[in-house]
């Protein structure tokens, strides 16, 4: 009993430095051994005095502490006031609230963008059904629409009928042959192509068969139904959907913008949503699904369709009849620069275009460059004008060859003797035009040429558009600036360059930039979005340009030539009979000619300016007067009366000139060639 008491009181001594660490159980101990210490001291058992004072300690102590433990487990188990209770649900709800407030935070403004993007992606259809815009002429007829057809696909898998009654049917509804079609029914793919670009008539028979494994894919279409008019201009759209050269490539942004476009919102199944429109007969909103296709914007062009079908058609039976390689003529209105016609000969079909080589389907009139010949005559003579190098009186004497350096330059029909500037155009000097081009420095010369646009694309909407050649000043030789005098030597052009810097005479000295497009518009509301504004500059003085279109309108008055000669009108113009440069080679291909014609109409107040040109052709003498003669004169005459130009000259006294009896267009003349196409 005394061991045992001592052996607790030990503990409790080494305890109760530790008062933090004690258990009630070993308070109770030491309490117990101060207890039994003092019994001991009360039974007469000899102890040390000091043993029962500090038992005495000991109890006091450990008395104390378990009334302390007591009391605060009575705390701990004592119910708790309902204003505690109030601070505890406090504390909770706003650290609650404090995570959501942070949450949040994180969602919309750190995650926001994110997630909306994200959100748009999931809830709005992406694969929208969508129509480029159409394609106009001036005058709003539809040259290249949208319409919608269907790519069908077929999963044999899921087709639940016989192969053989499948292919019968899908080979009666699309046209095609069944043996082929079952053939790739059986072959083992998990999806076939059955046909593309079927028409709905078609495909409501398909639907109407309720079989399964079909799937019908709506697709942009692009038709153009006027076929083969003006597709050099149009262009046209591959089979991935993207615009190949024409209006078609070089605006496909516009053709394809919607505009701010409400895409249609998709559920959680993705079914569409009906989106509230506006009821057509009371006025008020319901939910519905529309089922038009957006249209991007529509393109107004400039083109006039009656005129681009009348130059198509007198281009195409002389380019026919001639045996030609190509030919092109332009139609424009040489105060606004707007092209009422463009005309390319071979034509092609843009709705089957990969039937043509790229050699046809591209616009070789503003993609390749030639040498115009006599007909730049025009422009050698105003850049001497316009520069004081020579006067309306200046003669030169003509011998019919030029020696320049030790190169000489010809006539074709030997000499003419003293010749002024008209007579220079009667007869179409080449040696009265070198004489010209002499008077000025080669630096004179070549910035006049580039004033009039040479050298330099003309900035028509078109892709592809070549600058021409213009050698620059200090590179020209003596030779070189005799010869490009008369077209050749150190320039090039397209015919598009040459029409815009004609154009420029025509317009009392300003060059207009040639445009196609007059204007871009919203088809759901019909606001115009861009009206075209050309560029104009002037290149020459307004006394040069009316001295030069006297001396034009004069040279087909007095001429012996057939081109220009039109009823009613006074034309100004020029022919021109260019030797052909032998492609990758030096030098000219011999018998080879580039027939052209450019004038306007009429000569004191231009309204209608025409270029045409023949490249390559094999009969008629190859001149630019009989071979592009008739076709200008075919193309004004009509243009003239079908725009409603006033006659300058009375149509009776115009008449009377033995060369307008014998005129008939090659449309007519040549008939029974073009209805060979």
């Amino acid at each position: 009993m005394v061991d045992t008491e001592l052996q607790a009181s030990e503990r409790w001594k080494r305890s109760r430095h530790k008062p933090a660490e004690r258990s009630l159980n070993d308070l109770a101990i030491g309490r117990a051994a101060a207890d039994g210490h003092i019994e001991l001291c009360q039974s007469g058992l000899p102890l040390e005095p000091r043993s029962l004072s500090q038992a005495e300690r000991w109890r006091s102590s450990a008395s104390v502490l378990l009334s302390e433990r007591n009391l605060k487990i009575e705390r701990l188990l004592r119910p708790h006031s309902p204003l505690w209770r109030l601070r505890s649900w406090q504390t909770l709800l706003t650290f609650l609230f404090l995570v959501v407030l942070g949450r949040l935070y994180y969602l919309q403004i750190f995650k926001g963008n994110q997630l909306y993007h994200q959100a748009m992606v999931q809830r709005q259809q992406n694969n929208l059904l969508v129509h480029r815009g159409t394609i106009t002429d001036r005058h709003g007829l539809p040259l290249a629409i949208d319409t919608t057809r269907y790519d069908v696909y077929i999963h044999p898998d899921l087709l639940r009928v016989d192969p053989n009654q499948a292919a019968e049917s899908f080979a009666k509804i699309t046209h095609q042959d069944s043996e082929e079609i079952k053939k790739h029914l059986c072959a083992g793919y998990s999806v076939i192509t059955l046909a593309r670009h079927l028409e709905r008539e078609a495909v409501d028979e398909l639907q109407s068969l309720h079989w399964s494994g079909i799937d019908v894919v709506p697709r942009p279409f692009r038709h153009y139904p006027e076929g083969e008019l003006a597709a050099h201009v149009l262009g046209y759209i591959n089979v991935d959907g993207h615009g190949q050269g024409g209006i078609e490539q070089s605006l496909e942004t516009k053709l394809k913008d919607t505009g701010s476009l409400i895409k249609p919102q998709l559920d959680g199944h993705g079914q569409t949503i009906p989106l509230p429109v506006a009821a057509t007969a009371t006025g008020q909103t319901k939910n519905a699904i529309d089922i038009i296709p957006p249209l991007g914007s529509h393109i107004e062009l400039t083109i006039d369709n009656y005129l681009q079908h009348l130059a198509e058609k007198e281009l195409f039976a002389m380019a026919k009849h001639t045996r030609a390689e190509r030919g092109t003529a332009i139609i424009t209105n040489p105060k606004t620069g707007e092209i009422f016609a463009w005309a390319s000969y071979p034509p092609f079909d843009p709705n089957q275009y990969s039937k043509y080589p790229y050699g046809i389907t591209k616009n070789w009139s503003m993609v390749d460059v030639y040498q115009p010949g006599s007909t730049f005559k025009i422009l050698t003579l105003s850049s001497a004008l316009d520069q004081g190098t020579i006067k309306p009186s200046s003669t030169f004497y003509d011998s019919g060859s030029l020696k320049v350096g030790n190169r000489t330059v010809h006539n074709h029909d030997g000499g003419h003797g003293q010749i002024d500037l008209l007579h220079l155009l009667i007869h179409s000097s080449n040696v009265g035009a070198a004489q010209v081009a002499l008077t000025m420095t080669p630096r004179q010369f070549h910035d006049k040429l580039q004033a009039f646009g040479l050298g330099s694309s003309t900035g028509i909407e078109l892709p592809g558009e070549s600058a021409g050649l213009l050698l620059p000043a200090k590179k020209w030789r003596p030779i070189d600036q005799a010869t490009t005098g008369f077209g050749q030597g150190a320039i090039a052009v397209t015919p598009l360059q040459l029409a815009a810097a004609v154009g420029a005479v025509a317009n009392d000295g300003f060059w207009i930039e040639p445009h196609l497009v007059r204007r871009i518009y919203d088809p759901s509301t019909g606001v115009t979005e861009k009206w075209t504004q050309p560029k104009a500059k002037e290149v020459i003085s307004l006394t040069t340009a009316k001295l030069m279109r006297k001396l034009l309108s004069e040279n087909i008055a007095m001429g012996t030539q057939i081109a220009g000669q039109i009823p009613g009108y006074t034309v100004a113009g020029k022919t021109g009979t260019a030797q052909k440069v032998e492609q990758g080679r030096r030098g000219y291909i011999a018998g080879q000619t580039v027939a052209s014609f450019v004038g306007f109409l009429p000569a004191n107040n231009p309204q209608l300016l025409c270029l045409v040109v023949v490249d390559g052709p094999q009969t008629e003498g190859r001149w630019g007067n009989t071979v592009a003669g008739p076709v200008f004169n075919a193309i004004t005459v009509e243009a003239a009366r079908y725009l409603g130009i006033a006659p300058d000259i009375a149509y009776q006294q115009s008449i009377k000139n033995p060369k307008h009896h014998t005129q008939q267009s090659p449309s007519l003349k040549y008939a029974s060639e073009s209805k060979e196409h």
